[in-house]
């Protein structure tokens, strides 16, 4: 029997061809045997099927060129192209960014602000803060050319919400905005106190709480639990405690994040410490009549 594949040699053995959508048994020599063998193998090989497509098949592109000298298809290489120029606008755009230099400020003073909407040489905005309207006091500082510096203290962000403002232009510029900082922070009081009880009351139990009970407490955590206690104070809603103390703790915390240096053994032991002193003094620190009458 001749071979089914080039009927010119004997058939030596069967194999297996699909044909028409249907597997057909043939039976061959043993060189057009080996040659569908490799046929296979490079069938195995292939994730293209031709450069002609048919409707609905695609192309899976394992390699960009085919050697050295070969250039990439003209798809690959627009695409490559593309992405090198972004990459180097964004380089580009770094290093413009990082050679740009910061504009020197200048350090707005405090001395002349009321001292109820400041703690030490800084404002302080913790009404603006309990509803919600500091993002936007940030943005429309930075939209003047000017700045808003919190404090950042012992991994508490803006500890306190005391600030400085750190302007580069006409001083009597930075003194308008401060003025209106602090009319919308007398404002933002006055809506807490009058129009959201809750969520100063809220603020007030949740530090109290806090203080009586905890075991470990930072310097700078002290410092935010004791801002909206501070308010209450100035509003004569505490018993157990006045206005001069709370401005006492506030100006003697160490917000240098010092304790960064010491070992987790040290640090442990100087919050423990602190956290025992607050408890015992504020065990007896409650809201007073007043301010139950206004939050619970």
């Amino acid at each position: 029997m001749k071979c089914e594949l080039c009927n010119d040699h004997d058939a030596e053995t069967a194999i297996t061809l699909k044909q028409g959508g249907e597997e057909r048994e043939l039976y061959v020599c043993r060189e057009c045997a080996r040659q569908e063998q490799v046929r296979r193998q490079k069938n195995s090989h292939r994730t293209r099927k031709g450069t002609k497509l048919q409707p609905g098949l695609s192309i899976s592109v394992t390699r960009v060129n085919g050697g050295e000298d070969e250039p990439p298809p003209l798809l690959i290489e627009a695409l490559m192209n593309a992405v090198h120029g972004m990459v180097n606008d964004i380089e580009r755009a770094e290093k413009e960014r990082s050679e740009r230099k910061e504009p020197k400020y200048i350090d707005f003073p405090c001395s002349r602000i009321e001292s109820p909407y400041k703690v030490g040489d800084r404002m302080h905005l913790e009404g603006l803060h309990l509803i919600g309207e500091m993002p936007a006091v940030h943005r429309a500082v930075r939209a003047l050319g000017m700045k808003l510096e919190g404090v950042d203290a012992d991994g508490i962000s803006e500890t306190g919400h005391v600030y400085v403002l750190k302007y580069n232009g006409p001083v009597t510029s930075a003194k308008r905005i401060v003025k209106d900082i602090i009319d919308q922070e007398r404002n933002a009081r006055v809506r807490l106190f009058e129009e959201m009880p809750r969520v100063f009351g809220d603020s007030l139990c949740r530090a109290l709480s806090i203080l009586k009970n905890c075991r470990l407490l930072s310097s700078g955590e002290l410092f935010d639990l004791l801002s909206p206690l501070r308010l209450a104070a100035l509003e004569d809603m505490l018993d157990g405690i006045g206005l001069d103390e709370i401005n006492e703790y506030m100006n003697d915390a160490d917000l240098s994040s010092s304790s960064n240096t010491l070992s987790i053994e040290e640090r442990d032991a100087a919050d423990a410490a602190r956290a025992d002193e607050m408890n015992g003094r504020f065990v007896d620190v409650v809201l007073n009549e007043r301010a139950e009458e206004r939050f619970l």
